[in-house]
């Protein structure tokens, strides 16, 4: 499924001439793609993670440094990339 979804991705990416040509870093730590949707669609997809103000969540779903400022930002940004 995760193998599936990355190929999905990546072939979608490509498409709309936007191709992921690294994968990008939430602090140090490099963004597990899969993970990440996985969360979002958890906590019931974009726009309702979006409307609620659940980014913080979707980054301490990553497990991600408590103390950052910036993290809900920063893990929206990633994703809408």
């Amino acid at each position: 499924e995760e193998e599936a979804f990355l190929v999905s991705l990546y072939k979608f990416m490509k498409e709309r001439r936007t191709p992921i040509e690294r994968i990008p870093h939430l602090g140090f730590k490099q963004i597990n793609l899969w993970k990440i949707y996985k969360a979002v669609e958890k906590l019931g997809a974009y726009e309702l993670v979006t409307g609620r103000r659940l980014w913080k969540n979707v980054y301490d779903e990553l497990g991600g440094s408590p103390g950052s400022t910036s993290a809900a930002t920063c893990t929206r940004r990633h994703y809408e990339r």
